[in-house]
């Protein structure tokens, strides 16, 4: 009976992680079919704030395509303009990288590492930016804001989302069949439990005082 429990136990595991995939599956499609939609440019910052919102698990008492559907139309505004700027903004910094790299001084350098610094920190708040929007139904400048203070707050738990990204983006590269059929679920899913850690080291650091020296996992 032990041993019947425990391959039930892995089957119904093997199951869920099976009807997971599906979901990110679908949710990828829809992703795809929304940015589509959209003129790709208009269609794209939308249709990730509505995937951060079903992958986060907020569609269970609605279908799959109408929770998606709903997010892509409540988020519109707020995400193009949350997109549209950590966009732009990202572009000014990586031209400012370069120019001040293709000086060829030590001063050129010097000012190319800050640039290149401050380009980490504007990536890892704009990664969290579009989870924490659709988790805190605020407006652009209060998302912009929370997530540069965590970040900022939590900088070895930053690295390791942004590593973890990088890793998954390689995983995406080597293996074709992935970006077709988890291609945004999967960078998407990661932001969101990577999030879901973040915050809840926020409320604890808010509700008990850590003790001099003692780090918190990430």
């Amino acid at each position: 009976m032990g041993n019947r429990a425990k391959w039930e136990g892995w089957a119904w595991s093997f199951h869920q992680f099976g009807e997971q995939l599906l979901r990110m599956a679908a949710a990828h499609l829809m992703w795809v079919v929304c940015t589509l939609l959209g003129g790709i440019v208009f269609g794209s910052f939308p249709a990730t704030a509505a995937l951060h919102d079903v992958l986060s698990g907020k569609w269970n008492d609605r279908g799959l395509l109408s929770a998606f559907w709903h997010a892509f139309r409540r988020y519109f505004w707020r995400s193009q303009w949350l997109g549209a700027g950590t966009v732009l903004s990202g572009v000014i910094l990586w031209v400012d990288v370069v120019f001040f790299l293709r000086m060829g001084t030590l001063w050129g350098l010097s000012i190319a590492a800050v640039f290149a610094g401050i380009g980490f920190l504007h990536a890892a708040t704009s990664c969290h930016a579009f989870s924490l929007l659709v988790r805190e139904d605020a407006d652009v400048k209060r998302t912009l804001k929370q997530s540069f203070w965590l970040v900022a707050a939590f900088p070895l738990h930053s690295f390791v989302t942004m590593g973890g990204l990088l890793l998954l983006l390689i995983l995406l590269l080597a293996i074709p069949v992935l970006p077709i059929l988890l291609g945004a679920s999967l960078p998407v899913w990661w932001m969101n439990a990577r999030m879901s850690r973040l915050l809840e080291k926020r409320d604890r650091k808010r509700s008990t005082k850590q003790p001099r020296g003692e780090t918190y996992a990430v």
